[in-house]
This record gives structure tokens, C-alpha cells and sequence, in this order.
């Protein structure tokens, strides 16, 4: 059995993998500059949104203190995000990755405001009835023409866009990110 051990977990073999390992971090990171080329960066403007219950929604960067909602819906008056970043996630009902990373995105909010647009995948009825599906608990923007998405440069989802207090884009992804590629960067972006 010792022999197994020491066979099986010899130096070269270890070397191997760390290689390997590597090639494939550098692979993912170089994929991910690859497929955000075309989103947006940069400063954002002041936008205004209406979600799917039919609140509006204004995102404005003050650029000294944080960002504010000028209405919130009644359930997230609780929730104090003063100096916290924002996290823009667009998904679509017909995405499956999307469903697997809702998960992680619920599990980040404590952290980050996030604001979920729901690139054309239907009406506002739709939209709603998918998002209790999902047990989605953030504010959700329903982007039925796909005009927000093109606004952020977004051809694919999920993608998502971490904003700064002073309304700059800081890091932006697509596809599949885990909660610790999420944190990383939320705690990246709180240091500014």
C-alpha cells in the first residue's frame, strides 16, 4: 500500500498537475479577456431603470460618496449599501448556465447591491414568474428588446459588470464566475 502512495504521488507527477494547472488558469483568464473585448468600460452614465414590478430604478453616481437608488422596492429598504459596490448581472430565461449561476449571484448580495437584467427572455409577466421560479431574491430588470444589453456591449450570458462608488466599471465577466472569483473582485473594488 506504501508503495502505491509513493508512486502515485511522486514529485514529477505533482510537478505535472501544478503545470497543467496552470495552463489551464492562464487559459481561462485569456478566454475571459477574449469574450469581454466588447462590453462596456469606463465611467457609466447615470441610467434609469424600471424593474419588473414596475419601479424606476436610477442608478447615479454622485462620484464622491456612493451610489444611490432613487426608489427602491419596499423589501430592500433594509439593506444599507452606502460605499458598496454594485454588481450589474444580466442572465436569460433560456440560458442554462444562468440557472447555476443565480445561485452564486443570491449568495454574493449580502456584499453587493445587484441589479439582475433579464436579457430578452420575454415579457414582464415572464419574467416575473421565472425569477420566483428560480427563487432569484435581487432586483430584476426585464431587457425585452436587448437594448440594455447592447447598451453594455453584452453579446452572451450570464455576464455581470462590478460598478464602483464613483460609478466606474472595475471588472466585467462572462460566463460561469464562482463566489470567490466574485469576492476577489468585490473586495478589489471596495479598496478603491
Amino acid at each position: 500500500m506504501r508503495n502505491f502512495f509513493s508512486k502515485f504521488f511522486c514529485w514529477r507527477r505533482i510537478r505535472l498537475f501544478i503545470v497543467y494547472l496552470l495552463i489551464f488558469l492562464l487559459a481561462g483568464f485569456i478566454g475571459n479577456i477574449w469574450m469581454t473585448r466588447n462590453q462596456a468600460s469606463g465611467q457609466l452614465p447615470d441610467v434609469v431603470f424600471k424593474d419588473i414590478d414596475g419601479v424606476d430604478l436610477k442608478l447615479e453616481f454622485n462620484r464622491v460618496d456612493n451610489i444611490s437608488l432613487a426608489a427602491e422596492p419596499a423589501s430592500s429598504d433594509s439593506i444599507n449599501f452606502q460605499h458598496k459596490p454594485t454588481l450589474l448581472y444580466f442572465f436569460a430565461e433560456w440560458c442554462p448556465i444562468c440557472k447555476v449561476q443565480h445561485s452564486v449571484i443570491s449568495s454574493i448580495s449580502q456584499h453587493v447591491r445587484v441589479v439582475g437584467i433579464a436579457m430578452q427572455s420575454g415579457d414582464d409577466e415572464e419574467v416575473r414568474k421565472y425569477v420566483a421560479r428560480q427563487g432569484i431574491d435581487f432586483t430584476v430588470i426585464n431587457d425585452e428588446s436587448g437594448k440594455l444589453s447592447r447598451l453594455f456591449g453584452v453579446s452572451g450570458v450570464p455576464a455581470a459588470f462590478i460598478i464602483n462608488n464613483s460609478g466606474q466599471i472595475k471588472y466585467s465577466t462572462r460566463g460561469y464566475t464562482s463566489t470567490v472569483g466574485f469576492l476577489i473582485r468585490i473586495w478589489l473594488t471596495n479598496d478603491d
